[in-house]
């Protein structure tokens, strides 16, 4: 078990999927965002599920909305939400990436120390919402929010982020279009 919280995003606006990816049924779970929950239970020190409105969710879980400070859907304010919320490292784990293993986290988590973000990076690219977050750069994300600035490639060129490389690309499989579900849930 890793000793960081983890927090499953799961508030996206889903535009390319059509429909909600966290409400999603996946395996023999009725949602994405349950098949994450459980697949993480014992992972984590503890498990979160950030949103912008948990009464879309019809399960328990520990739910952490968007802060109402700002009300545009991004990453970004969830990011914020998260680490304000919890004022500690964070492990984020997008909701659309349902083959990340905790094993991925603890190689990150090896890199923390000297840096205020680590990101995952695959031959694909750099999957920010695969990631370990210290509440250090709550002032930065704010500040690039206030500006309307959402690009989280823009946040991490601002604070001291680290690349760790993974030759697996198949464990960063994200479900953005209905195609890309239905080959993952068979």
């Amino acid at each position: 078990m890793l000793d960081l919280p983890c927090v499953v995003v799961a508030g996206g606006k889903s535009s390319r999927m059509g429909s909600d990816k966290a409400l999603l049924p996946f395996g023999s779970f009725a949602t994405l965002t349950q098949y994450q929950l459980d697949r993480h239970k014992n992972s984590f020190r503890s498990l979160h599920v950030s949103c912008k409105d948990r009464k879309k969710f019809d399960f328990e879980a520990d739910f952490i909305e968007d802060t109402e400070e700002f009300c545009e859907f991004s990453p970004l304010v969830a990011i914020y939400s998260i680490l304000l919320k919890l004022q500690t490292t964070v492990c984020i784990l997008s909701v659309d990436t349902p083959f990340v293993t905790v094993a991925m986290y603890e190689k990150l988590s090896t890199c923390r120390d000297d840096f205020d973000v680590v990101v995952a990076r695959s031959p694909f690219g750099s999957h920010q919402l695969c990631a370990i977050y210290s509440p250090a750069i709550l002032p930065i994300l704010k500040e690039q929010i206030e500006q309307n600035n959402h690009k989280i490639r823009n946040l991490l060129d601002r604070v001291k982020t680290k690349y760790v490389d993974f030759e697996d690309e198949e464990i960063f499989t994200n479900l953005n279009r209905p195609e890309d579900y239905a080959k993952a849930n068979s």
